[in-house]
C-alpha cells in the first residue's frame, strides 16, 4: 500500500505503461509524451492520467450525463487526488475502532476505555472551527501537511506509552489531525464541485471514508487476535506519513483555485441565523449518535464470541455499493426528504444486532447500516452547499462536522457508563432509541414541510 501510494516509486508508472500499451493496441487511447514524461520524471499525476483515460473512454457511454463531460486533466484527476487523502486519514481514524481490545489488555476498566476512545472525537469536535480558520488563512496544502505532522506525534505516543494520561494526549492529538485534515478536504469539495454533479461527486469521493472499515479495520483486528498489538499500534504513525505525502499532491491543485481574500468569508452570526442549516446540524448530530456505535461494537461482539469485522466489513461493502456503482441515484434523490430516513435505517440495524447477536444477523445488520450511512453521509455533507451561500461554506462545513463529532464523542462515553448498569446490549438500544426519538419528529415536522415548500417554489417559478 505504501509503495503504491508513493509518487516517486517506479512500479506504478511501469504498470500504467503496460496497461496503456494494451489499450493502445485496441485503438482506445493514444499516449505519447505523457507516458515517457511520467516514466522519466516519476510524476504521480501523469501516470494517474493515463491509467484513468482508457477507463474513462470505455466507461463514458455508460456513465451518467453529469460525468460524461469530466476532463481527465482537471476534474477526474482532482477527485482522485482528494479520494486518496480522504481514504488515508479515515484509516487513521478507523484503525482505532478496535483499539478498545488493546486497552482491555492493558487492564483498563470499561469506563476509562470509553473516555479514552471518546477523547479522540471531542478533539475532532474542538478543532473543527480551527480547521475552518486554518483553511481560510493558510490554504489547503499547509492545512493538510501541518495536521499530518500533529497526527504522527499523537499516534507515536499511542505506540510508545501505556500511561493513561499519555494515552489521552495521543488520542487528542490524533483527533486534531483528523479534524483539521478532513475539514480541508470536505470544504474544498463543497467549494469546487458543480451543483448538478455534487451529490454523486461527494458519494464517489467520500467512499474513501467508508472503505477503511473493510480493509484496515479487519486487518487491525486480525493483528490483535494474533497477539501482535505492537504491530497494530505501528500502523497509525505509518498512515500519518502517507497522509503527509498525499497532502503534498493535493496542495498545488487546491491552492491554484483558492480565494486568497479573507474578506469574502462570512461570519458565524450569519451562519447561525440560517434556520435550515440549524436543523441540518441537529439531524447530523442524531445520525452521528448511531454511527458512533461502531467504536464500541467490538466490545459487544467480544461478549458473544463474535468478530466485529462481520458487521464492519458488511456495512463497508454496502456503503461502497451505494456510493460508487449507485452514485447516479444520489443526484436523483431529494436530499432534504431522504436524509432522516437513512438515519432511521441505521438505528434499525443497531436494534436488530443488539437483540439477535449472531454472524448472520451481524452481516444483515451491517448491510442495512451501510446502506444508511453510505447514502446518508454524502447527502448530509452536500446539503451544506444547498442550505448556505458560498461565503459560509468553510464555516458551515466545520460547524456541521463539529456537531457530528459531538455525537461520536457522546456515544462511546454513554455506552461505557451505562454498560455497567444495564449491559452492553441495552446500552446500544438506548443510544439508537434516542436517535430514533429525534429523527422521526425532525422528518415529519421540518424536513417534509421544507421539501414541500421548495417543491412549490420551483413549480411557481416555472409558470
Amino acid at each position: 500500500m505504501v509503495l503504491f501510494l508513493s509518487p516517486w516509486f517506479p512500479v506504478p508508472q511501469a504498470a500504467g505503461f503496460c496497461f496503456a500499451r494494451c489499450w493502445k493496441k485496441r485503438g482506445y487511447v493514444q499516449i505519447h509524451n505523457a507516458r515517457i514524461r511520467a516514466l522519466n520524471e516519476k510524476n504521480f499525476e501523469d501516470w494517474g492520467w493515463y491509467i484513468l483515460k482508457p477507463l474513462r473512454d470505455t466507461l463514458r457511454p455508460r456513465l451518467p450525463n453529469a460525468f460524461r463531460r469530466i476532463s481527465i486533466s482537471s476534474d477526474a484527476r482532482l477527485l482522485l487526488s482528494l479520494f486518496l487523502p480522504l481514504y488515508a486519514v479515515h484509516c487513521v481514524e478507523q484503525i482505532y475502532f478496535v483499539y478498545g481490545n488493546v486497552l482491555q489488555g492493558y487492564g483498563i476498566e470499561p469506563r476509562t476505555i470509553g473516555l479514552i476512545l471518546g477523547s479522540f472525537f471531542v478533539s475532532i469536535m474542538a478543532t473543527r472551527p480551527l480547521g475552518g480558520w486554518v483553511l481560510e488563512n493558510f490554504g489547503i496544502r499547509r492545512t493538510l501537511l501541518g495536521s499530518s505532522i500533529v497526527g504522527f506525534i499523537g499516534c507515536s505516543i499511542l505506540f510508545a506509552s501505556k500511561s493513561i494520561p499519555l494515552l489521552f494526549a495521543g488520542r487528542v492529538l490524533s483527533g486534531a489531525c483528523f479534524g483539521v485534515y478532513s475539514i480541508g478536504i470536505f470544504s474544498y469539495l463543497a467549494l469546487v464541485v458543480p451543483e448538478k454533479a455534487r451529490a454523486a461527486s461527494f458519494a464517489l469521493t467520500i467512499s474513501g471514508g467508508i472503505l477503511p472499515i473493510a480493509t484496515i479495520t479487519p486487518f487491525g483486528e486480525w493483528l490483535i487476535a494474533k497477539s501482535m498489538p505492537r504491530a497494530f499500534l505501528a500502523i497509525g504513525p505509518s498512515l500519518c506519513v502517507i497522509c503527509w505525502l498525499l497532502g503534498r499532491q493535493v496542495g498545488p491543485v487546491a491552492s491554484s483555485r483558492r480565494d486568497n481574500s479573507p474578506g469574502n468569508w462570512g461570519s458565524y452570526r450569519d451562519l447561525l441565523s440560517n434556520r435550515p442549516f440549524i436543523f441540518l446540524m441537529a439531524t447530523g448530530f442524531m445520525i452521528a449518535l448511531t454511527d458512533a456505535s461502531l467504536v464500541s461494537v467490538s466490545l459487544f461482539a467480544a461478549e458473544h464470541g463474535l468478530a466485529a469485522s462481520w458487521f464492519m466489513a458488511s456495512s463497508s461493502i454496502a456503503g461502497l455499493i451505494v456510493r460508487v456503482p449507485c452514485s447516479r441515484v444520489m443526484n436523483i434523490l431529494p436530499s432534504t426528504l431522504m436524509l432522516a430516513p437513512f438515519g432511521i435505517m441505521m438505528t434499525a440495524a443497531v436494534f436488530l444486532v443488539s437483540f439477535v447477536p449472531s454472524v448472520e444477523i451481524f452481516v444483515i445488520g451491517g448491510v442495512i447500516f451501510g446502506l444508511g450511512i453510505g447514502a446518508g453521509f454524502p447527502l448530509l455533507i452536500s446539503m451544506v452547499s444547498d442550505t448556505l451561500p458560498q461565503s459560509l461554506i468553510p464555516k458551515g462545513t466545520a460547524s456541521l462536522l463539529a456537531f457530528y463529532d459531538l455525537g461520536w464523542f457522546i456515544t462511546p462515553i454513554l455506552i461505557g457508563f451505562t454498560t455497567e448498569l444495564i449491559g452492553t446490549a441495552w446500552s446500544f438500544r438506548l443510544v439508537s432509541g434516542i436517535s430514533l426519538a429525534f429523527l422521526l419528529p425532525l422528518q415529519i415536522c421540518y424536513w417534509f414541510p421544507f421539501w414541500l415548500s421548495k417543491r412549490t417554489q420551483r413549480a411557481r417559478s416555472r409558470v
